[in-house]
């Protein structure tokens, strides 16, 4: 791994953790985000933020005073022909009377992969909206037609940051459909697979103690992403699993010696779809990024401004079947198995029928690129899969 994208990813990583704790909060909703494509998104404003305000953002995004460039990590996430299952998107809409100078136009594109369009919101401002839709909609192959709603800018918008991913990727081997779940509470479908599998336990094993909850690692065809889902052994242990979790115990959880690959394992996970729409104003203010969405939001490294009522929207759709995964964000062969210290026979099972979190990283970088909670109890015909905050 390169070392000039190492602060990134330590970066990105506890920063998705802190994400994840401020969505998982006070609610027992379905979460779904990519903090890669949001904190590349902020990424690109903080590059034209000053003073206060780019002092919260360098704290809650966890950069320090370093600048961060994301250039780098993309290619890394990129190489081998990547890109045609993993997109990141980010743009930034600026009110078209307003000037940006050209040095943070010329490293929104060089740091970021980032692009900033002129647009009227000051007299025109749902046609703006229309013009952020159609371009979203294009952006994601027509799967998402009104991010924004009526209202969601207005004429007094300066600067709205759309950030979008998209990945879709197939598993190693398919999964087969269950044609009844055992568990009446269970109301989404579920699917089986009975192969070999990396799993590890909370706390590590190292500990000697009992376990709390378990790590299944599901790998992707080309092996270099993997679905790695953590259940807790309570049926209601979520919240408490959230709550404990820190980048240095996920480090040591998902490391090597506490992953045991496991023989002829049977495996049932949920059939599941989501689409979470964030507006990122209160979960980011949340993380102490409170002038950005004040009048008190310095944004002068951007130009000669001013700059107000600033704007960030995040859109996630996820879809897990029985062939692989189809992440919209804004989401056949053997596989080569990992060789561990130690491998067992299973007579173990793991079925995730109760509330689990998930995360989809990126192995060579170790790169998390999407996170979620899902409820299998939940009803998949409420709005609980189609959630707005």
């Amino acid at each position: 791994m390169e070392p000039a994208i190492e602060p990134v990813i330590l970066a990105n990583s506890k920063f998705s953790i802190d994400l994840l704790k401020v969505f998982c909060k006070g609610n027992t909703d379905n979460v779904l985000f990519s903090p890669l494509s949001i904190s590349s998104a902020l990424g690109l404003v903080l590059l034209g933020a000053e003073g206060e305000t780019a002092d919260q953002m360098y704290k809650a995004l966890h950069f320090g005073k370093m600048n961060i460039i994301y250039h780098d990590l993309y290619e890394a996430l990129y190489k081998g022909g990547r890109n045609r299952s993993l997109k990141l998107v980010n743009r930034m809409f600026g009110e078209s009377t307003l000037n940006f100078y050209d040095d943070f136009l010329d490293e929104c594109e060089e740091w970021c992969f980032a692009s900033m369009r002129n647009i009227d919101f000051k007299t025109k401002p749902d046609a703006a909206r229309e013009k952020i839709n159609t371009w979203v909609k294009k952006n994601t192959g027509d799967q998402i037609e009104n991010l924004l709603d009526q209202g969601g800018v207005s004429k007094d918008t300066s600067l709205s940051l759309i950030s979008l991913v998209y990945f879709k990727e197939d598993w190693g081997k398919s999964f087969t459909p269950v044609a009844t779940n055992k568990d009446k509470r269970v109301k989404w479908p579920m699917m089986n697979r009975n192969d070999d599998f990396n799993v590890g336990t909370i706390p590590h094993r190292q500990h000697l103690l009992p376990t709390e909850a378990r790590i299944l690692e599901i790998p992707y065809a080309k092996n270099d992403l993997s679905m790695l889902i953590i259940l807790p052994n309570k049926k209601d242990g979520i919240q408490e699993l959230v709550e404990s979790i820190t980048y240095e115990k996920l480090l040591e959880w998902t490391e090597p010696d506490n992953m045991i690959l496991f023989k002829n394992m049977d495996v049932e996970i949920p059939i599941f779809k989501l689409q979470v729409t964030y507006d990122l104003k209160d979960p980011l203010e949340a993380l102490g990024i409170k002038d950005l969405f004040s009048d008190k939001c310095d944004l002068s490294g951007m130009g000669p401004g001013p700059f107000k009522n600033f704007s960030g929207m995040h859109l996630s759709a996820v879809e897990v079947d029985k062939t692989g995964t189809e992440i919209w964000g804004g989401s056949g062969g053997e596989v080569k198995k990992k060789s561990f210290a130690h491998s067992y026979k299973s007579t173990e099972s793991f079925v995730a029928d109760h509330p689990f979190l998930f995360f989809i990283r990126h192995n060579p970088t170790k790169s998390i690129i999407f996170w979620g909670r899902f409820n299998p109890e939940s009803d998949p015909q409420s709005r609980a899969d189609r959630t707005t905050v």
